[in-house]
């Protein structure tokens, strides 16, 4: 059944999407640890993610943009258990993912990709498409999905936000027993909107402590954000 198996039918083109970016991590893993030692974390973080790959939660497949978040989650998973296995603190693991996607996103084509994915993030058919998943999260037919809504834009602050009332990161992470992880996962999306050649503000996270994830999206000067955990 597609509900059962989306992940496996999916499997190339998943793990290619992954062991691409692993490739920019080699860098910071070989500054913390060595080059040896940084190859055989990004070997064991994709063995340990193809073997978590057949158990994710079916959320809808390519019907459901949050798909790739939730097995992106798998994969961080998979290296912070690496990780942890040398003596790795979360903060660590967070500092090391945080960098080397942020590497990702400034690599040759995908810096590129990103200002294309920019372009049309407030186009009329991603809206469309936002508000349509928006809609269907909120029927809430697979319970580890995300649950979120649009806001319209105030007409200065931000073009239009998105509320997410439940999140598929902490729901899998707290199933997998690494709750610790999620809150760290957050910072990820400021490099990734900046990349994108977005502006993103946000006051709270599900994962933080927050009672929502308040997204606001705008086309202004992406906001420069150094998490502490970056400088521990």
């Amino acid at each position: 059944m597609e509900t059962e198996n989306w992940y496996l039918k999916h499997k190339s083109r998943i793990m290619w999407d992954v062991r691409l970016a692993f490739r920019h991590y080699g860098k910071h893993l070989a500054a913390a640890y060595s080059k040896a030692e940084a190859e055989a974390i990004v070997t064991e973080s994709l063995q340990g993610f193809e073997a978590l790959l057949p158990d994710l939660p079916y959320i809808g497949g390519s019907e459901n943009p949050n798909t790739r978040s939730l097995y992106w989650t798998a994969a961080w998973l998979a290296m912070y258990r690496s990780l942890q296995a040398r003596g790795a603190s979360v903060e660590e693991a967070a500092r090391l993912f945080y960098r080397g996607t942020a590497s990702y996103f400034d690599s040759v084509p995908m810096r590129w990709l990103m200002r294309l994915q920019g372009r049309r993030h407030f186009g009329r058919r991603r809206m469309d498409t936002r508000r349509r998943v928006a809609a269907l999260s909120q029927q809430r037919r697979y319970p580890e999905d995300w649950v979120f809504e649009v806001v319209d834009g105030d007409g200065q602050g931000f073009e239009f936000g998105v509320d997410y009332s439940e999140c598929g990161i902490v729901k899998y992470l707290a199933r997998e027993g690494a709750p610790e992880l999620a809150p760290y996962l957050c910072w990820i999306d400021y490099p990734m909107t900046a990349a994108m050649g977005v502006r993103l503000d946000r006051t709270e996270t599900l994962a933080q402590g927050g009672q929502r994830c308040d997204f606001r999206f705008s086309r202004r000067e992406p906001v420069e954000v150094e998490p502490e955990f970056l400088h521990a």
